[in-house]
């Protein structure tokens, strides 16, 4: 027997902390607890004499102590260990269970609320002098108390503070605690599931070892086919074998009675203990309990123990010894066993620690506890929670009349078979042993196993059955006890069988029956339904401690969450009683009182099953009426409310906390309701309480926040009201609200109908074994199905303020506000009040219309979108107010059919791709989601991914709400989750497996093409197979196409085995993209020595790590990505070290493409750094800056902190691409150059900082210091690493303050999405091939003070929306506008500016011209005038670019780059004897377009009149065209076929010719394969068309004679730009230059190279479809000209159409619709002011078209005023007659017609006239009704001209001065209502 240490009785130091009167109460206490152990004296095991005997010796200490014993403050007795921990608990005994307590009015200061993680932590904090943590739930919160209370200096019993470390993984802490044991310490770790075996190497050498030490095993379930957070004893189970004695407890008091237990039995046993309790159940159990006072452990502390057992084994140099040694065969057999009388030894020990921890409690402990009848003849054994279940079923049945009994083990480990029998009553004849786990294959379960070698060992012959429940914390109640009491009477007992679920396959399973009451009478129960985020489940903890600490009543509290991140469902089961509360599951019936935090809830839960007669259910709602109640209930839950005689409240809790500010966080008005209705507690008193408890609550965040809470305490109980609901009425009722079907569930498929379904309504128990595929497998896509509605607020969109950029798509971490795109036949499907606008850009969205949808029911009200919107287009709405009407409109555009518009790797072109993740259980705001969604929207048809088990895969893979979907064809993101450890092995392996199966398919297509004849078509694309099968795009293309043809040779005449292999693995012709994905305590820690070692390897595999700097999943614990001064769990103090840098590790590879992003700081960037990882030929590492909730930041402001992150140099941007080490420039480009902003700032917006200054100012000064610092020496760091060798040298002249050169340039560029940025960096890299050096940044990345020391400086700069600078300019304008500038600041500087922008705004290129005019007023001199780049121009803003940049070269006179002439991109071979088959009547036009007849080609100008206008007419019935108003037809010419057959003639080939191209750069829309060479000429290359520079350079580089090769560079010279410019007047072709220049003779792949293809001319379209149907009309003046030198020319196009469908015959054509630039409105109610000039009448014709059939239809129609203006009436005046007719006197719908016909009078009277003769209609249409104005003609002197006149009307008639009239227009022009068409 141990000796045991006492110093002075706890009793003694009660009396000293307390007070008298507590110490009074603690003899009363202490007397009580005396009677009771006499009294059970008999019926307990051994312990009881040693109880007594302390229990007395205590009694006389307290006696004599109170009469000296000084009173203490109210305050002092209060005080709550939970609260205070580093104080130690000063308790009296507790009393026996069966003594139930007396209610009280005053506080009982020996009482705590805590739960079994925080009891453990307690006990072990007391006993360790280091303690090794690291997160896993549920034990992450034993670690964090252990953190805080070191850092609060809190002493052990040691008097010592405990060393606390967080570790990199729990193998790490479990090698940390054998070291330190090894050194002689006393520690301890916490742990669960697989974190606990990761620990079992360890395990093995600390039994092996005899180390003393402690495991604190929050038990859970170990993940197998499928990941589980919750509890059974699979884990621990796991380690059995390890030789660590094992400990259970099973409810919070035993963890904390226990765990002593588990510390000092260690000590004495030289075992090295797991203490486990079941994790999610015990672990997170608020119950009210007594603690054991650190003095009271201190006096049974075996102190020679611990010299003996570990301080006498330490590793030290002193007396040095040699553990761990390798041993041979000979002797390891022998030394194993030497250690076995510890283990025999152990439970004697263990027994004689729990008498000792009992004399100090007053509560005895058994190695094996039996509680039930002392004759009973059935007795169940079991562990942990349940068995306190048990032992309530036992107390309820034995009053039943049945003699039973259960045994709970404590001891597992070491088993005493002695202790066991001991434990059972000798009349026991029948034993169900119960197994919380299960091992497949087993004879039994391990305690089964135990249990029947025991009792074999005996001899006995009792009837033993094993049962199997709780896995992953299935509940188990008393019915399922009674079934397992009841199975045992049977007569054929089932001897092995699994209870809780329905096994209807292999019928394993017990039935039992429906619910039975067992809780002790008096125990009030109370469920309270809430939302995640709405603070329900802590205000049900605050109320657990309120009553169980001012009542003498027990308190317990159990709390159900599901499986989404925040805003799921919670269910908080509280029960408060006077007995003892051993109810370990869920409120199943009898509730006393049930709340509903969410007005959804009614249709999705069944809540009011468990509530008994006459109980209380309070609804939140903002349904305040009966008639409310009446229509929105269902009639299930309004039966149940009559049938139950429920006392029913609403309070519109929603509305209340808005209305005061507290957003969405009801829980003070619930529980103030809870406290009025349930009686628990008097109301003012329980109020009183309430308040104060919110001050203890929220003091931290300010009295603001305290006071909104209380204000919403008081307010709460007023705006509660009753339902005084019809009875009778409502016992029948079978009508009410019903869950709005939004393409859910019905007609769903079976898994969502028969699994999802259930699983959402929280009725997944019900599901038998049968419903589930082994192997846990489920479908993707099902989280669309859910609509959880659960936003209070939802985004609305403002389609008038909209620029349609995308920026709130691509930010939204739910997918829930999505671009959609209408062509005009959805539009009129769509339903009524769906909002539209006209598509903006170019022709991939022509015959578009543009809508932002929200899918209302999905949202979760982030607000990420509204703060993120440049245009404040989005506000937010009460859910209950929009939602409705909002959510067809989101159902009809969900289902529209997927377009592909537009270049996908730009931030608005990705946000037109279906997002591939949606709708998952992400908490609101999340910073993780967006960056997934990118990746699947640019990748994820290919996407196979492997996620880290942490927040990702949480969202990502929660069993049946599954968020990755499919797209059209049914591809998508297939994914997979290993373990959190090893996640990039088991990406690392799936990508090799994947390798290994695509070399195989290589070799049996090349097999298949060597041995097999098949098709030509099959085997072309089976050979095309094997030249693009790794690029994803082509090898899509051609996979599809050979899967349809095998497939169709294999329905028809079958395959070939070759053809038929391949067919079989078909699945692997696709490009697949690996991904590897995680958060960073993955990255960073524990997985990090598996994604280095994958770094390593170069294989084709993509990283995401979704940093949030903490361990998000767990609840926000440090990781190695933590950085310096950051407060968080496990780093109470603040994080004392830096970051760690995983970038730049990987960058040390030389090999890994490396990017770090940040969505909110530079979408572009990190758009481009997905697709350059993807595309990347090897290993990519993408970091992502991932804002946590945890971080304690506003969430709608995410963006918003990640460009603070990034401007203050805390986060830096950057791309590491080793490609372009091959092209010889630097890999490393850094994007965020300049920092912007400092950095102490952007920290005292974040709480994980702002918390350091509130517990110690002058550290957090010091450590925010010191981050600062860190931060700019990495930044600096990292612009050095950008530095090119020119700037690098350039930098170190600067600093060494020697001369740097004066002919410096630079490249500035503003960049909103990209495209200024991407010509900036290609012009930067022209620059270079020129020999010039420039540097390339963003405009606020530069230094403005250096601008003047640089020579040329060139500047490429977008306008955004409406006249908007980029967001990376912004800061450099304010610089350039300093007022104190002089005005020659840049007169040593050569500037120029190119723009890129939209015309069809009205602030065209607005950025550009504001810059350009800025240069110049400080004195820069101008190279090159402004040139604007138009998006709406054929090639966008390349086309003036093309134009514009030889003149720049000429200009600037920089040396020319080598001449080389390039390779030809296609291979070409020409066929003129018939072998290459072509077809030679489909006509030849780029993707997209689409062939249709010309049904009518009509001459309308006289014969004898010189210009020729003619109308046209198209039918577009088979080609699925619709057009808009204002639309143009995109006409693809053809050039005539007579010149081309001369151009063949003189060029040297056959126009017959077949020409082979083979593209080598896989283009989207490469030419042909097989073509004439005629229909080359005529349909495909512009060899008529005008020729670029870049062709007279390549005649240049190929001519051979000496003359012309020097007449050619002339012309492109700057001194040969007046020969160069009469070339262009003469309108000279690519033709012509081959004529004059025949010694610069390019071969047939160049001219296919270096000609340009033929480009559509766009026609404004003349005919409304209302009126016309599929016809499309146009109206085309023809286009002649004669050059300067005689020579007589046609316009291509003009002179194509006119020349086809003459006479009878009809000809096709290839065309596309293309947007209108103009603005529609949504009715025809607007007035329309119209001005046209000659054929830009067309237009207009189509709009009076389609007002007159609205007018026939009956639609309200505006006036329109129609000013016309043409040479001659007789001539011009097209469509006069149709026009008149639509006027009819002013009656018709055209009620104003002006004409203007210049030439008919002597003096000339043009349109501007007519228009200004008319002020008061202008004025009246277009300011008071607000109508719309358009003018379509020639550009020139007419708009400016006609705007003139509009603005004097408005001076006229409005008496505006002109400078306001000016902006009326342009105001006009912002809102659309002032369109310009001209050209």
């Amino acid at each position: 027997m141990w000796s045991v240490v006492r110093s002075q009785s706890p009793w003694r130091s009660a009396v000293k902390t307390l007070g008298c009167s507590t110490a009074r109460h603690a003899i009363r206490g202490n007397q009580r607890v005396l009677r009771t152990v006499q009294r059970s004296k008999t019926s307990s095991s051994t312990g009881g004499s040693s109880i007594v005997k302390n229990v007395e010796k205590n009694q006389k200490q307290l006696v004599r102590t109170v009469s000296t014993a000084k009173p203490t403050s109210q305050s002092v007795i209060q005080a709550s260990a939970a609260a205070a921990p580093q104080q130690a608990y000063k308790a009296p005994p507790a009393e026996v269970s069966k003594v139930a307590p007396q209610p009280k009015p005053v506080v009982l200061p020996d009482y705590v609320v805590m739960d079994g993680n925080h009891a453990a932590a307690y006990v072990a904090y007391a006993l360790s002098e280091t303690s090794f943590i690291y997160p896993i739930s549920p034990a992450s919160s034993m670690g964090d108390h252990m953190d805080n209370w070191a850092a609060t200096g809190k002493k052990n019993i040691l008097n010592q503070i405990v060393d606390v470390n967080m570790m990199q993984s729990e193998g790490g802490a479990a090698g940390a605690l054998h070291g330190a044991v090894a050194a002689g310490s006393l520690t301890s770790t916490f742990t669960a599931s697989q974190g606990l075996l990761l620990m079992i190497p360890n395990m093995y050498l600390l039994a092996g070892e005899l180390m003393p030490t402690v495991l604190h095993v929050s038990a859970r379930t170990v993940s197998k086919h499928a990941l589980s957070i919750f509890n059974d004893h699979s884990d621990v189970m796991a380690t059995r074998q390890t030789g660590f004695a094992m400990m259970c407890s099973s409810n919070v008091q035993e963890v904390m009675d226990q765990g002593l237990v588990a510390h000092i039995a260690s000590l004495k046993t030289r075992l090295p203990f797991v203490h486990f309790f079941d994790g999610g159940r015990t672990s997170a159990e608020m119950s009210k309990i007594r603690p054991i006072t650190y003095e009271s452990m201190k006096e049974i502390f075996p102190m020679d123990a611990l010299k003996s057992h570990i301080r006498d084994f330490a590793l030290n140099p002193t007396n040095p010894m040699i553990r761990g040694t390798g041993q041979r065969p000979d002797i390891f057999f022998q030394s194993t066993v030497a250690a076995h009388k510890y283990y025999e030894a152990a439970p004697r020990l263990v027994e004689e620690t729990m008498e000792e921890v009992a004399a100090i409690t007053g509560r005895p402990l058994k190695l094996f506890n039996y509680h039930g009848s002392p004759s009973a003849e059935r007795v169940a054994v079991i562990m942990g929670s349940a068995s306190k279940t048990m032992e309530e079923a036992v107390d309820y049945l034995n009053t039943q009349g049945e003699n039973v009994g259960v045994v709970a083990v404590q001891l597992y480990r070491p088993w005493s078979s002695k202790h066991f029998l001991a434990a059972l009553p000798a009349s026991v004849q029948k034993v169900a042993v119960l197994d919380r786990t299960r091992e497949d294959g087993a004879s039994g379960m391990p305690l089964f196993l135990d249990v029947n070698v025991t009792l074999s060992d005996e001899g006995s012959q009792k009837l033993i059955t094993g049962a199997q429940y709780g896995l992953a914390s299935k509940e188990f109640t008393p019915a399922m006890c009674k079934a397992v009491f009841d199975n045992l009477s049977a007569e054929n007992p089932r001897k092995k069988y699994v209870i809780g679920i329905n096994d209807d396959v292999t019928g394993t399973s017990l039935p039992y029956g429906a619910p039975i009451n067992t809780v002790p009478p008096g125990t009030k129960q109370c469920a309270f339904w809430g939302l995640g985020s709405d603070g329900t489940v802590g205000a049900s903890k605050t109320a657990i401690k309120t009553i169980g600490l001012n009542t003498d009543m027990f308190a317990q509290g159990h709390f159900v969450y599901d499986s989404h991140k925040e805003d799921g469902v919670t269910v908080s089961h509280v029960r408060f009683g006077p007995s003892e509360i051993k109810a370990e599951y869920c409120i199943a019936s009898d509730a006393d009182f049930i709340s509903c935090a969410h007005p959804s809830y009614v249709h999705k839960y069944d809540m009011l099953s468990t509530l008994k007669k006459g109980g209380t259910f309070v609804l939140n709602s903002p349904w305040n009426t009966l008639a409310d109640m009446d229509r929105k209930l269902p009639a299930t839950l309004k039966r149940q409310i009559a049938e139950r005689e429920a006392e029913f409240y609403n309070i519109d809790a929603i509305a209340l906390a808005r209305d005061i500010g507290l957003g969405k966080r009801i829980n003070m008005p619930m529980q103030a309701c809870f406290y009025d209705l349930s009686g628990v507690l008097p109301v003012e008193e329980a109020l009183k309480l309430l308040k104060t408890a919110i001050v203890d609550q929220y003091a931290h965040k300010g009295p603001e926040v305290v006071k909104k809470n209380q204000e919403a305490v008081d307010r709460a109980v007023g705006s509660l009201k009753k339902i005084e609901y019809p009875r009778e009425e409502w016992l029948s009722v079978q009508t009410g609200g019903q869950k709005k079907k939004r393409s859910e569930m019905e007609g769903s498929s079976k898994f969502v109908m028969d699994i999802m379904g259930p699983v959402l309504a929280l009725e997944g128990d019900k599901l038998p074994v049968s419903a589930f595929e082994p192997g846990g497998y489920m479908p993707v896509g099902t989280t669309r199905f859910e609509k959880r509605a659960i936003a209070p607020e939802i985004p609305v969109w403002v389609p008038d303020k909209c620029t349609q950029c995308n920026y709130c798509a691509i930010v939204c971490p739910h997918a829930v506000v999505r671009p959609f795109l209408l062509d005009k036949g959805e539009m009129k499907a769509a339903p009524s009040g769906f909002q539209t606008r006209k598509a903006k850009g170019g022709a991939e969205s022509a015959g578009m219309n543009y809508t932002i949808q929200i899918s209302s029911y999905d949202c979760t009200g982030c607000a990420v979108c509204v703060q993120s919107c440049p245009d404040d287009a989005l506000y937010m709405a009460p859910f209950e107010k929009v939602a409705e009407d909002n959510a067809p409109h989101w159902d009809y555009a969900y289902a529209l059919p997927e377009k592909e518009i537009g270049e996908k790797y730009t931030v608005k072109g990705s946000q037109f791709q279906k997002p591939l993740l949606e709708f998952s259980g992400a908490c609101a705001g999340c910073g993780e989601t967006p960056y997934m969604k990118l990746a699947t929207q640019l990748f994820g048809s290919r996407m196979v991914v492997a996620n880290a088990s942490g927040c990702s895969s949480v969202w990502g893979g929660t069993a049946t709400t599954n968020p990755y979907t499919v797209t059209k064809d049914g591809s998508g993101p297939a994914w997979g989750r290993s373990l959190f450890e090893d996640n990039a092995e088991y990406g690392f392996g799936m990508a090799l497996g994947t390798k290994q199966r695509r070399y195989r398919l290589e070799d049996c297509v090349q097999n298949a093409l060597a041995t097999t004849s098949g098709g030509h078509e099959l085997r072309e694309a089976l050979t095309k197979w094997l030249k693009v099968k790794d690029d994803p795009d082509p090898c899509d293309a051609i996979s599809h196409k050979i899967i349809e043809l095998l497939s169709s040779q294999r329905e028809l005449t079958g395959l070939d085995v070759n053809f038929e292999t391949i067919y079989q693995q078909k699945d692997m012709l696709r490009t697949q993209s690996h991904w590897i994905v995680g958060g960073d305590g993955w990255a960073y820690d524990i997985g990090f020595g598996g994604l280095d070692h994958v770094l390593s390897r170069g294989e084709n595999v993509n990283v995401l790590v979704l940093d949030t700097e903490m361990y998000s999943n767990t609840g926000g614990q440090v990781s190695k990505a933590t950085q310096l001064a950051t407060v968080t769990k496990f780093a109470a103090k603040g994080k004392r070290q830096n970051k760690k840098d995983l970038g730049q590790a990987a960058m040390l590879y030389e090999n890994v493409y490396v990017a770090s992003v940040a969505l909110g700081a530079n979408m572009n960037q990190c758009v481009q750094a997905f697709r350059d990882a993807e595309s990347y030929d090897g290993t990519s590492l993408v970091i992502a800056y991932a804002p946590c909730i945890d971080w304690g930041i506003e969430m709608k402001f995410m963006m918003d902190e990640m460009r603070k992150a990034v401007d203050s140099g805390y986060w830096t941007l950057y791309r590491y691409d080793p490609r372009r080490t091959e092209a010889k420039q630097n890999p490393f480009q850094l994007d965020s150059r300049k920092l912007k902003s400092d950095l102490k700032e952007f920290l005292v917006g974040q709480n994980r900082f702002e918390r350091l200054v509130r517990l110690n100012k002058d550290t957090a000064s010091s450590l925010h210091t010191d981050l600062s610092n860190v931060s700019h020496h990495r930044h600096e760091k990292f612009r050095k690493l950008a530095m090119d060798e020119y700037e690098m040298l350039e930098y170190l002249k600067t600093k060494l303050g020697e001369e740097v050169s004066t002919e410096k340039s630079i490249v500035l560029y503003g960049s909103e999405t990209g495209n200024a940025e991407a010509l900036a960096g290609v012009f930067s890299n022209e620059l270079k091939r020129r020999g010039v050096r420039p540097q390339c940044m963003a405009l606020d990345d530069f230094d403005f003070d250096t601008l003047q020391n640089f020579k040329n400086v060139y500047c490429i700069i977008a306008t955004c929306g409406q006249g908007e600078l980029p967001g990376n300019c912004k800061e450099f304008w304010k610089l350039m506008n300093d007022a104190n500038l002089d005005n020659d600041f840049l007169a040593n500087v050569n500037y120029t500016v190119f723009g890129l922008g939209d015309s069809g705004y009205v602030f065209y290129n607005e950025a550009a011209t504001l810059f350009d005019k800025k240069f110049e007023e400080l004195g820069g001199k101008r190279i090159m005038p402004l040139a604007l780049g138009d998006d709406k121009d054929d090639e966008k803003y390349e086309t003036k670019w093309n134009e514009w940049i030889p003149d720049l070269w000429n200009e600037i006179q920089v040396e020319e780059p080598s001449k080389e002439l390039l390779p030809p991109s296609y291979a070409v071979t020409v066929d003129t004897e018939g072998a290459i088959p072509t077809t030679s009547d489909i006509i030849v036009a780029p993707a997209g377009t689409k062939t249709f007849p010309m049904v009518k080609n009509l001459l309308l100008t006289p014969a004898d009149y010189d210009r020729d206008i003619r109308h046209y007419e198209f039918d577009l019935s088979k080609t699925g065209f619709a057009y808009s108003l204002g639309d143009c037809l995109a006409v693809y010419p053809h050039n005539d076929k007579t010149e081309v057959m001369e151009f063949c003639e003189k060029y040297g080939i056959n126009p017959e010719a077949v020409i082979a191209l083979e593209d080598t750069q896989n283009r989207k829309d490469p030419y042909p394969s097989q073509i004439t060479a005629a229909k080359l000429f005529t349909e495909v290359l512009d060899v008529f068309g005008r020729p670029s520079r870049r062709f007279y350079e390549t005649m240049e580089m190929v001519a051979t004679d000496p003359q012309q090769k020097a007449d050619l560079g002339y012309i492109i010279s700057k001194e040969g730009k007046d020969r160069f410019k009469e070339l262009i007047k003469e309108t000279v072709t690519y033709a012509d230059l081959m004529e004059m220049f025949p010694s610069a003779r390019l071969e047939l792949p160049h001219v296919i190279d270096h000609v340009a293809r033929i480009k559509p001319r766009l026609y404004s379209i003349a005919s409304s479809s209302e009126m016309v149907g599929n016809m499309l009309h146009l109206c085309i003046v023809n286009e002649d000209w004669v050059t300067p030198s005689g020579k007589q020319r046609h316009g291509m196009s003009t002179r194509y159409l006119r020349n086809l469908s003459r006479a009878d015959h009809v000809d096709n054509i290839a065309g596309r619709i293309n947007a209108a630039g103009i603005t529609i409105p949504d009715s025809h109610a607007p007035p329309f002011v119209m001005v046209g000039l000659g054929t830009g009448l067309a237009p207009f014709r189509a709009f009076v078209q389609d007002r007159e059939m609205a007018r026939i239809r009956g639609e309200p129609t505006g006036p329109m005023a129609l000013f016309f203006g043409a040479r001659h009436k007789r001539t011009d005046y097209t469509y006069g007659d149709e026009l008149e007719a639509y006027h009819s006197s002013g009656k018709g719908v055209l009620s104003t017609l002006s004409t203007a016909f210049s030439r008919d009078q002597a003096h000339k009277i043009y349109v501007q006239n007519r228009v200004a003769e008319h002020p008061e209609l202008i004025y009246d249409y277009l300011v008071k009704q607000k109508g719309y104005f358009y003018l379509c003609g020639p550009a020139g002197n007419v708009p400016p001209a006609v705007r003139q006149a509009v603005v004097e009307a408005f001076v006229s008639v409005g008496g505006h001065k002109a400078e306001e009239a000016e902006k009326m227009i342009t105001d006009m022009q912002i809102e659309g209502r002032y369109n310009i068409e001209a050209w």
